[in-house]
């Protein structure tokens, strides 16, 4: 126990001759609390952060960190707040920071690369009670402790304020489909005095922080996440190297695991899972320092948890940009428990046809006078027989009108010339500006009649939306695909219910609805001749090209 008392003492005088920040081993959740500049860095409007710590038990009195953060992104400019708190228990001194915190963000590319810098200003709250420590002045060789006797100690002040300033820089990149970032930061800049001593002057360490991160997708549903972390204060040198994996168990929940080690410290295990709006995460610190003996191996437990705010815009579900897809085939496919599928007045269960509009006297099924899509081209001679098109199109559409039916175009949202398969013709430098300036394209792949969009493609609509957010004038065309099982009509419906998903995801993400138009191909468009699995796969799939007009 003395033993154990002595450590108490010697860690609560440390923090006299060299005041620290907090410390969090989930900081990859808090990055805002090492780095102003990833603030807004969220897939969200607004997020509210909470995390807990507490370690070493075995002491009188747990050290116990906790930090409250807000944060809300803006299309360049995203600003925060946040709290942060340390103490060991009643006999302590007790450090209490409060920061407002600003980043601005520069676009690098339209794929979400972007370089963001930032700094965040605040006071730093340190109090502690004299009367509840002992000093050297109150023992003596002949009658050892005295707790009457005075400390006879000089402190001018037993509760101070400290201005403090940070600034940081952030950047992300993208080589592939692997993610990669990482951000340099200098806090405590002005380096306060933070002694209580009268006759004594002690500056408030600046804290100087580094830490990447890599993600790798392995397979749909599955990447990792590599990280290292390097934090620099005063006589502490923190270097924390760790992955993790993030596996989505269903289209609501990811399951996060890993392990990292906090060198000559600690192994850190940590834990968690994540909702469509918010996230736990608990992770243990397995001590391995030259502390291990005394603490009795025990470490300490760290709690976050997250909740996302997005303000989602309403209107109707299509837009008014394709006409052909606001007509009656469509307008049940938003509706979730529906008895007549086909909208033919005969309800599925006795309906020999349930997804053919068809007629009583037939069953439920369409006669050869049958015109699903109401375009005046008859299904039996109707190339695209669910979709509104022209007969000069073979009853198919011309989104970009640009006198090349969409099946045939390579590029039926951007307008072009026939011998150029649909496409404009242009010479090599514009080609490459369009591509840079101009557009991006995102492929969306599916399971087998599903149409839930799995989190391995969540990054890349992502990089899609803050695109969107950032040019307003831009438009998002979403095409539904599938392979060739099934009826034709099912198929066409499947197409949309994915187009529709991934429609919501932009709008779920404040993306407005005039940027956004939908079109479903069914089986109609395939990207591969579906003589395999693989092909058939590949056909199963949305995709969405961004054009800044």
């Amino acid at each position: 126990m003395k033993s154990l008392f002595l450590i108490y003492i010697l860690c609560t005088l440390a923090f006299f001759a060299h005041a620290q920040d907090a410390h969090f081993s989930q900081s990859q959740l808090n990055k805002s609390v090492r780095n102003p500049a990833t603030i807004g860095n969220i897939a969200s409007d607004q997020r509210l952060t909470a995390s807990y710590r507490s370690q070493w038990s075995t002491i009188p009195s747990a050290y116990r960190n906790i930090f409250i953060g807000y944060e809300q992104k803006g299309t360049k400019f995203s600003w925060g707040t946040h709290i942060l708190h340390n103490d060991a228990g009643k006999v302590s001194l007790k450090t209490t920071q409060l920061s407002l915190n600003f980043s601005y963000k520069k676009n690098l590319s339209n794929r979400g690369e972007f370089l963001s810098i930032g700094a965040s200003g605040g006071v730093i709250q340190q109090k502690f009670n004299p009367t509840l420590f002992s000093f050297d002045n109150q023992y003596s060789s002949e009658n050892g402790f005295d707790p009457t006797a005075g400390n006879k100690e000089s402190f001018v002040k037993t509760t101070q304020f400290l201005p403090s300033a940070s600034v940081g820089i952030f950047v992300n990149k993208y080589f592939n489909k692997v993610q990669a970032s990482g951000g340099l930061s200098f806090a405590h800049l002005n380096e306060p005095n933070s002694q209580f001593y009268e006759s004594l002057e002690e500056k408030y360490a600046m804290r100087t922080s580094f830490f990447a991160n890599v993600n790798l997708p392995i397979k749909t549903g599955l990447d990792a996440d590599v990280h290292a972390t390097w934090n620099k204060q005063s006589i502490a040198n923190e270097k924390i190297i760790g992955a993790k994996i993030n596996y989505q168990l269903n289209k609501k929940n990811i399951l996060t695991a890993g392990i990292s080690n906090r060198m000559e410290d600690a192994w850190i295990m940590e834990a968690g899972i994540t909702f469509p709006e918010s996230s736990l995460t608990i992770s243990y610190d397995m001590n391995n320092s030259t502390l291990n003996s005394a603490t009795n191996t025990k470490g300490g437990w760290e709690l976050t948890c997250t909740y996302l705010i997005n303000k989602k815009k309403k209107g109707n579900a299509f837009n008014a940009n394709f006409e052909h897809l606001n007509e009656r085939p469509l307008q049940k496919s938003l509706v979730n428990q529906v008895t007549d599928s086909d909208q033919d007045g005969i309800p599925d269960d006795i309906d020999a046809c349930p997804h053919l509009f068809g007629d009583k006297t037939n069953n439920g099924c369409p006669t050869d006078k049958q015109d699903s899509d109401f375009d005046g081209i008859l299904d039996k001679v109707d190339s695209c027989p669910f979709i509104k098109g022209t007969a000069a199109m073979g009853g198919c559409p011309d989104s970009d009108m640009d006198g090349i039916s969409d099946l045939k175009d390579y590029c039926p949202f951007l307008k072009g010339e026939k011998t150029n398969n649909g496409c404009p013709v242009m010479n090599k430098v514009d080609h490459q500006n369009l591509l840079k300036n101009k557009s991006i394209n995102v492929l969306v792949e599916f399971d087998t009649d599903k149409s839930d969009i799995k989190v391995f493609y969540h990054r890349e609509l992502d990089a899609a939306v803050a695109f969107l957010l950032d040019n307003k004038a831009a438009k998002a065309f979403i095409s539904g695909h599938t392979d060739n099982e099934g009826d034709k009509i099912y198929n066409f419906k499947l197409g949309e219910r994915r187009a529709n998903n991934v429609m919501e995801y932009f709008l779920s993400r404040g993306v407005s609805l005039s940027q956004l138009s939908i079109i479903s191909y069914g089986e109609s468009k395939p990207k591969e001749r579906n003589r395999s699995k693989y092909e058939k796969a590949k056909n199963r799939r949305v995709e969405v090209q961004i054009y800044d007009k």
